[in-house]
Parts: C-alpha cells; structure tokens; sequence
C-alpha cells in the first residue's frame, strides 16, 4: 500500500474530519470570514501538540493531511514506499 485510504466526513459547514474507517485522523475548518483553511493530524501522529496549520485552499488542506498521516505510518513501517524527506 502506497497510501493511506483517508475518507472525509463532513461534520458541520466548512469542518471536515479525516477518517480511517470509523477512526478520526485529523480537522480541516474554515472560520467564517476567511479564505484559509486550518489543517490538524490528531489521531497517528504520536504528539500531543494540537497545531493547526494553514492552507490557501481545501484541495491543499486535504493533500497536506493526507501526506502527514502517510508520513508518519512510512515512519513507523506500516507504509510501503520510499520515505518522504
């Protein structure tokens, strides 16, 4: 497996969660009144730090999510593939 098969669940207007079948991964949100988005990994990553971290658009907050969840499972050997560096 190359990727990690991420499904989006919208949770209200402009929230989504990141799901791995029943299990949330990570928030993108967008607040009213701006353009960005705000992406968080909350669920593989290994941290306790809740960070957001921001993108132009919902496509790139979705691709940032997707590329940090495939990460962090490469990291810890659950992903084919060549590490990402």
């Amino acid at each position: 497996m190359q990727e990690i098969p991420l499904t989006w669940k919208t949770i209200r207007n402009r929230s989504y969660a990141g799901m791995l079948g029943q299990h949330q991964l990570a928030y993108i949100l967008q607040h009213d009144g701006q353009r960005a988005w705000k992406w968080m990994v909350s669920g593989c990553n290994g941290t306790t730090r809740y960070d957001f971290q921001s993108a132009d658009t919902l496509d790139e907050a979705k691709a940032a999510v997707q590329a940090s969840v495939d990460r962090w499972f490469r990291q810890a050997g659950l992903l084919d593939g060549d590490m990402p560096f």
